[in-house]
């Protein structure tokens, strides 16, 4: 809907201007002001964005002044020399007098705005208007288009760090460039792939660029709001569960994300701490396990990733599951730690700290779904290191991208 300001010294006019404009131009009354002077349209003009201004060509410059036609013009150039003045996109000029508008009717043309006669009797004023107003309702309806259709994407893909995680996402065949976030603080990237079932989707990626649940259920939040995804995946590396039979490189699917950080912290009669677990978690769409269940039966699949690979691999044969993943605020590189968080969780495959982020994120925006996909570069002990990172981001990397072209 566009905004109107109506800036007349008359009330009657004002009136049956705003009438006109609320049951023949079906414009709502909410977006349409009135100001009586030329001082206070100039603070309305500071203050608000307007598509149109319908300014009566004579007026008091405030309310102790008398109304004349300078006063008007003089505003009128002042909208264009006045950097504090948000100029509407349209000026329509009123007069009841002729002879005032073949006065002035050129200061109008110049810019090429318009200068019509006002009557109480005629109704030509009003189709002249009504005509405008359609246009800019029309060319705002378009442009609103065009920005909504800008940042529409099909899926988004987020990664905790540019490198090594993002980087092996942008090296995926998605044609990708740069997308222009319009003074967002994070660097988009936005690609495009063709599936195997003939669909066409457009993808739009980015790193958080700090590790941390926080930091990515607010990203996840901000990019859900601003592109409207379907699906947001998330790929990189983490800390793989060896007692669960995973090796460096291997795939880990969330079949939910569980937050390590929930709980009770109660104290002994020693004075110590005590942390009570009660573990909260978020499930995976159940229609996205069914065909990552389907997906990672075809082994040949999963083995052309590994294959496909140039640098330090894992000697062992890459393999894919799906089963609880667990987040927390910490970085495990402590064997006695990471066999306090399994002993409650049985389960549990991976350790990471963004995936409860994402799914939290994802929860309050029900109409994104999430899915964690990460391989593992280490096992949360004293052993941890660097070694694996670059072929556990590659294989993640991969899997997700084999997965939407055979599956979605």
């Amino acid at each position: 809907m566009i905004k109107i300001l109506i800036l007349d010294d008359s009330k009657e006019k004002i009136d049956i201007t705003k009438r006109f404009l609320e049951e023949e131009c079906k414009v709502d009354v909410q977006f349409i002001d009135e100001k009586y002077t030329i001082k206070e349209g100039r603070k309305a003009l500071y203050e608000n964005d307007y598509d149109l201004l319908l300014l009566d060509l004579v007026m008091p410059r405030d309310s102790e002044s008398e109304a004349s036609a300078e006063e008007s013009i003089k505003f009128l150039d002042e909208i264009y020399y006045n950097s504090d003045i948000h100029i509407p996109v349209h000026i329509i000029g009123f007069s009841q007098h002729d002879e005032l508008i073949e006065l002035h009717s050129d200061r109008f043309e110049d810019k090429l705005w318009h200068l019509i006669t006002f009557s109480y009797i005629n109704n030509n004023w009003k189709d002249k208007l009504k005509n405008k107003i359609c246009h800019l309702i029309a060319v705002k309806n378009r442009f609103k288009e065009s920005i909504e259709t800008k940042n529409k994407f099909d899926f988004a893909i987020i990664c905790a760090l540019e490198n090594p995680e993002l980087n092996e996402v942008l090296d995926l065949p998605y044609n990708w460039k740069i997308f222009d976030g319009e003074n967002d603080p994070i660097i988009y990237h936005e690609g495009v792939i063709n599936t195997l079932n003939g669909n066409t989707y457009r993808i739009i990626a980015c790193s958080i660029n700090r590790m941390g649940m926080q930091a990515t259920a607010s990203v996840s939040s901000m990019i859900i709001s601003k592109f409207k995804v379907k699906y947001i995946f998330m790929t990189g590396i983490c800390a793989g569960i060896k007692e669960r039979g995973l090796n460096f490189g291997d795939i880990v699917i969330a079949e939910n994300a569980i937050d390590l950080g929930s709980g009770k912290m109660t104290e002994n009669e020693s004075g110590g701490f005590i942390f009570k677990p009660e573990p909260h978690q978020f499930p995976t769409d159940q229609n996205l396990i069914s065909k990552l269940n389907n997906f990672i039966n075809k082994e040949a699949e999963i083995l052309k990733i590994q294959t496909s690979y140039k640098g330090n691999s894992s000697k062992t044969i890459l393999k894919a599951k799906i089963g609880p993943v667990a987040s927390g605020s910490y970085v495990v590189a402590s064997k006695s730690m990471v066999a306090n968080i399994i002993e409650p969780n049985r389960k549990l495959l991976a350790i990471d700290m963004e995936g409860y982020g994402l799914y939290l994120a994802c929860h309050y925006f029900n109409q994104t779904k999430a899915l964690y996909i990460k391989s593992v570069c280490d096992f949360g002990d004293e052993k941890k290191d660097d070694d694996y990172q670059k072929y556990s981001a590659y294989t993640s990397a991969r899997f997700l991208y084999s997965f939407i072209f055979n599956m979605l």
